[in-house]
């Protein structure tokens, strides 16, 4: 079973491709932000590498956010594409969970945190186990601020950041939180769809997959643009 992953809630597309279990192809983007441009190229060559035809993927897996609205727009309608043009099932993967399992490997007992910046003072963050290299759900995904996630993980004595919010709210992270955090070190600490490909392939053999108009994005919150009509017809009405 060949399933092709895509994920593009980060600034930097990326595409795997698995044979059952395996790992056979991956290509990272390094253009910030290019996705449309670039998405559908790595798609191509990375089954061009591996001497298939877009024709013999199986399934395909996609990271539905929280991330860049831009982004989980453009891999969620990709992904809708491709399932539906090829007829093969679909599995939606939180880009939060995905990026919690690029810890794989941490010490036992530390809370793996996704953090990504979701900006207006906000972070979209999650608290995870890792069991047997897939995550169990300990804080629930949502947006926070910085300082209502760090309180909700102030029981676990220890804790391991990963995400682009590390970047931006390291300062603040270090004030409230000076002692049991760690971050994660650059190569792992962003968005890859490799993770993306594993969890993809678990939730398939658990579900089967989604068709194509099941698969839906993950903001998380509101666009900007949409709170701020919101906004101005509520100021209407006043």
């Amino acid at each position: 079973m060949y399933i092709l992953a895509i994920e593009t809630t980060g600034a930097f597309a990326s595409v795997a491709l698995m044979k059952d279990d395996e790992l056979i192809g991956h290509i990272q983007g390094n253009d910030r932000f290019s996705h449309l441009q670039n998405l559908m190229p790595q798609v191509e060559q990375v089954t061009k590498d591996n001497q298939l035809q877009i024709s013999d993927i199986d399934a395909v897996a996609v990271s539905c956010g929280p991330g860049s609205f831009t982004g989980i727009r453009i891999g969620v309608s990709s992904a809708r594409a491709l399932s539906q043009i090829l007829d093969i099932p679909c599995a939606a993967v939180s880009s939060l969970e995905a990026l919690a399992m690029r810890a794989a490997g941490s010490d036992d007992g530390v809370l793996v945190c996704p953090i990504l910046d979701a900006r207006r003072s906000q972070v979209y963050g999650g608290g995870y186990y890792l069991q047997d290299g897939f995550p169990v759900e300990v804080i629930k995904a949502g947006a926070y601020t910085i300082e209502e996630f760090l309180d909700k993980v102030s029981e676990h004595e220890q804790i391991l950041l990963l995400g682009d919010a590390v970047d931006t709210c390291i300062d603040k992270i270090s004030q409230i939180r000076p002692y049991g955090t760690r971050t994660a070190a650059e190569n792992i600490r962003y968005q890859d769809a490799v993770t993306v490909a594993e969890l993809g392939r678990r939730l398939l053999s658990e579900t089967g997959g989604l068709k194509y108009y099941e698969v839906r994005p993950d903001y998380m919150r509101i666009a900007e643009a949409e709170r701020k009509l919101r906004e101005k017809q509520a100021q209407q009405k006043d």
